[in-house]
């Protein structure tokens, strides 16, 4: 796809290198070919695409990761529109819970039935105080990531304790846990109230699909901008203050120094403080406090659809398997098992041991939503030692002391999971905002020019 850039020559001819190939890196790098710089993403991975998964399920293309876009995720629209690809269709947010035998669906499409099911769940004062953190979200887009100031109050005034302690057991059992399990495969007791609006927030939203995957959106990519795959960043380059470039190893070769005049750093913040560390150990340890947690996706495709159009997905709490849902709306014979939580952190992914836990899964299915006992015809297993970023506490001052320490290191910029959430959404929009910093820095008069070759 041929693109003109505007800007003047100088600027055309700073070279950047965007390291991390999930959608934070994916946004980093698009947004800065728009303004003209010569970029490069590099990834150690030998495919595009981070945690949205890609694999195969039989002979169909996948996405065991993220995949479900809200109305509100501006930025990643304009990114897969950028590329081409701007065809959705609806998903919708379908979850269930059982309670006193009966089923409790939150559904996007039927909102007056979702909140009397909400009220079901907790007592009055857990429902007016989950009400509340809602109507900020609403008024305050900002809200619904981490860092904004509202629920940097509530971590100043809560972060003492967990999420745990903040609701009722009632209404962290059959509503806060689901959540917190769902977006950072961590259990209440393991995060806290001042990240919550981030997991309120996608409980707000409603949610579509691309309606080609995301395929089409990363081969578009690949078309336009320079990508390095299976290329480890060892170390960031630093001189006199300044990024100089990076040591990349490329297919387990010994480490060689690229040159660029900026860079940002797309990655999780375990990554980021392994490639910083040499550079900046201060940074690196702060980074390293974050906390990760692992999740396991096992994909099943049966002879039959599994679910109904009512009741797309069941969580559960009652063995490793914290949610079963259909893979699509109107993909309901495609189950996806997620194995996440204290629970569901599998250690055992033998094909016997998967194979017990699917059937276990399964018969929970039967049980409680009447589900036909259908023949598996495909299963595909997809395990990440640290899918989900579970934050920290206080994570607003964690955040300003990043950007401080960043500060320090002209031409060196930041994205990923743990800036402003675990959504799609907000990962895009770190790297957008980081390709923004980077263009800023790289064309002010202080910002000297990579010496030529």
């Amino acid at each position: 796809m041929a693109v003109a850039h505007t800007g003047d020559s100088a600027r055309n001819r700073r070279r950047v290198a965007v390291v991390g190939a999930g959608i934070s890196g994916l946004t980093a790098a698009l947004r800065l070919d728009l303004l003209g710089y010569e970029v490069e993403l590099v990834e150690a991975a030998g495919i595009l695409g981070g945690r949205f998964g890609l694999d195969k399920l039989g002979d169909r293309q996948v996405m065991t990761g993220g995949k479900n876009i809200g109305r509100r995720y501006h930025t990643f629209r304009w990114f897969t529109s950028e590329l081409g690809a701007d065809a959705y269709e609806s998903f919708g947010y379908n979850a269930s819970r059982i309670k006193d035998g009966q089923i409790l669906t939150l559904d996007s499409e039927r909102r007056s039935q979702t909140l009397k099911n909400i009220r079901r769940m907790g007592s009055a004062r857990d429902f007016a105080r989950m009400a509340a953190m809602a109507a900020r979200i609403r008024a305050d887009e900002r809200n619904r990531f981490l860092g904004s100031r509202y629920f940097s109050g509530v971590s100043r005034r809560h972060d003492h304790a967990p999420l745990s302690s903040f609701f009722g057991r009632e209404m962290t059992d059959m509503l806060v846990r689901p959540m917190v399990i769902r977006n950072n495969g961590a259990e209440p007791d393991e995060v806290y109230p001042g990240t919550f609006g981030t997991n309120l927030a996608m409980l707000m939203d409603h949610y579509d699909q691309l309606a080609g995957g995301i395929q089409p959106v990363l081969d578009a990519f690949a078309k336009r901008v320079p990508v390095r795959l299976g290329a480890t960043v060892e170390g960031l380059e630093v001189r006199d203050g300044r990024v100089t470039g990076l040591r990349v190893s490329e297919d387990g070769a010994p480490a060689r120094t690229s040159d660029y005049d900026g860079v940002v750093l797309a990655t999780p913040a375990y990554a980021t403080a392994e490639i910083v560390r040499s550079a900046r150990p201060a940074l690196a340890r702060r980074l390293s406090d974050v906390n990760y947690f692992p999740s396991t996706v096992v994909l099943v495709e049966y002879d039959r659809p599994v679910f109904g159009h009512d009741v797309r997905a069941l969580a559960m709490d009652d063995g490793p398997c914290s949610n079963a849902g259909s893979y699509g709306m109107e993909e309901r014979h495609i189950v996806r098992y997620t194995y996440s939580g204290r629970e569901g952190r599998l250690t055992d992914l033998s094909p016997e041991n998967i194979g017990r836990l699917t059937g276990e899964a399964e018969e929970r299915l039967v049980k409680y939503l009447g589900a036909p006992r259908a023949e598996r015809v495909n299963l595909l297993v997809k395990h990440w030692k640290a899918a989900y970023s579970g934050y920290l506490p206080h994570h607003a001052g964690f955040l300003a002391e990043v950007r401080e320490s960043v500060a320090g290191v002209a031409g060196l910029e930041l994205a990923g999971d743990y800036i402003q959430g675990v959504s799609i959404e907000a990962c895009a929009r770190t790297g957008r905002a980081a390709a923004g910093r980077l263009a800023a820095h790289l064309t002010s008069p202080s910002a000297p020019a990579r010496a030529a070759v």
